[in-house]
């Protein structure tokens, strides 16, 4: 079964034991981030905050805190599983004849289930705001410097021609009916702004899926929603807005239209997922044209702060839905590995090895995929595994040569959220190139072999140290 809506995955979540209801009043000024992040940390579960101090709307919080959580958003499907019917929509070419074009007939059909439907009685229309007022809603302050409160959970919605493009950025509210759209110049909604695009439209609680997906980059020209359509298993329900001419899901909790003013103004600082406060700068601002809900919503809401928090696991379902593709690009790719506490700025890839210098060719072409990720990238052999940090620093330690093996890209754009580059948006790459070197890369000499015992000794070495083992008290590493 999709879920449909926010509602059924939380109805799911409770019958699970996964989801809390607290109704003591939670001030959205500090207290409900600091409630977020303890539970977070402390692996605790979802949590509804029905009322707060400030009378808003009911919260909803650390939706994805734990990976079951996630699991359970796509129906125990991994996402990785998921994502391969993403080849699907890939070996589709253009028909170079009649046959073809039957044939193109057919695989369209197969895959029409993926497409968004769009229908004209939305749950989400149930309610139009006729007193537009954003600060109803849960926007949060949540650290002391904060200039004011925020939308952290939003998915902002825009097209370009035909092409549909969603995801976060978070939204400072600064009036009734404005806001400022915190998105950086690389992003591709961005893109879509500065090429003329002044329509979004902001959405508080679609389907679970669609809001793991606005965490994940696509790449222009895929069509965001249909992807996502592909990663749910089934199209997303759209209905059309009523003042903008975008869609956005049909059974989301609640949608903002807006449009762009031309004006910039200054936003934050806002304490960000690095850990740190990031730099006071002018971003666009939206000024709201219709808000409508359905009955009695509910708003989600995320924090920030260091790892590892939420966005840990989204990083995680990005990299693995994302992974089939990069092995399209780049079919030398065993795995993949983002670690949450590295927030997107430390990948550790694993490829099969045939000439040498490829080790940076991989660095090089994550850099260009995802040029403000991917700060260090650690390239290993096929046979370590990048989710084990033993082995990581193993094959770091037994396979690099700084000298040879450290490649510094000076000068390339980053994210200005990280705080360790003094020019917001410009910092430099480091590549780790831990894999065994082919003779091209040592003199021409054979790379020392490596050490081990025949298969035979090994298995019947095993099972004396399984029964030695199994006498013997088991004690912690310490």
């Amino acid at each position: 079964m999709v879920f449909n809506d926010l509602r059924s995955y939380l109805r799911a979540l409770e019958a699970k034991g996964e989801l809390i209801r607290v109704n003591e009043p939670i001030s959205v000024e500090l207290e409900l981030p600091a409630l977020l992040r303890g539970l977070m940390y402390r692996g605790g579960p979802a949590v509804m905050i029905e009322r707060t101090r400030e009378n808003t709307l009911p919260a909803v919080g650390n939706l994805f805190g734990k990976w079951s959580r996630i699991l359970t958003a796509l129906n125990g499907v991994e996402p990785g599983k998921a994502a391969e019917r993403i080849s699907e929509l890939t070996s589709l070419r253009p028909p170079t004849g009649i046959i073809d074009a039957l044939k193109s007939l057919g695989e369209l059909r197969s895959i029409s289930r993926y497409f968004p439907r769009l229908i004209n009685k939305a749950p989400v229309k149930e309610n139009e705001w006729g007193n537009i007022d954003l600060f109803r809603l849960p926007a949060i302050r949540q650290w002391p410097k904060e200039p004011g409160r925020f939308l952290t959970f939003a998915v902002s919605f825009i097209k370009h021609g035909d092409v549909t493009n969603f995801g976060y950025y978070r939204l400072q509210i600064i009036g009734k009916d404005k806001f400022i759209m915190h998105w950086m110049p690389w992003r591709r909604s961005s893109q879509y702004a500065d090429a003329g695009e002044t329509e979004v439209a902001v959405v508080l609680g679609p389907d679970p899926v669609t809001m793991l997906m606005a965490g994940v980059p696509v790449p222009h020209p895929l069509d965001k929603v249909l992807v996502t359509g592909v990663i749910r298993g089934e199209g997303i329900e759209l209905t059309g807005g009523s003042t903008i001419s975008i869609e956005y899901p049909a059974n989301a909790e609640i949608v903002i239209e807006g449009k762009l003013t031309g004006e910039y103004v200054k936003e934050g600082p806002f304490g960000d997922h690095v850990g740190y406060y990031s730099i006071v700068k002018e971003y666009p601002v939206v000024k709201v044209t219709a808000v409508y809900s359905r009955e009695n919503p509910v708003v989600p809401v995320t924090v920030t702060g260091k790892p590892v928090l939420e966005d840990g696991n989204i990083i995680r379902f990005g990299t693995e839905v994302m992974k089939p593709l990069l092995r399209q690009l780049l079919p030398e790719v065993v795995d993949v590995y983002m670690p949450p506490e590295g927030v997107g700025y430390w990948t550790v890839v694993s490829i099969r090895k045939r000439y040498p210098g490829q080790a940076r060719r991989i660095m090089a072409a994550l850099w260009g995929l995802l040029p403000v990720f991917n700060k260090i990238v650690v390239v290993v052999d096929h046979d370590i595994d990048v989710k084990n940090m033993k082995e990581v620093t193993y094959a770091i330690a037994a396979n690099l040569n700084p000298q040879r093996d450290v490649v510094v890209m000076p000068e390339y754009p980053t994210e200005e959220l990280d705080p360790s580059t003094p020019i917001p948006g410009l910092g430099s790459k480091l590549g780790l190139d831990a894999t065994r070197k082919l003779p091209g890369e040592y003199n021409g000499e054979e790379y020392p072999e490596e050490a081990q015992a025949p298969s035979e000794v090994e298995k019947a070495i095993a099972q004396i140290i399984d029964r030695i083992l199994a006498n013997y008290p088991k004690h912690s590493d310490e």
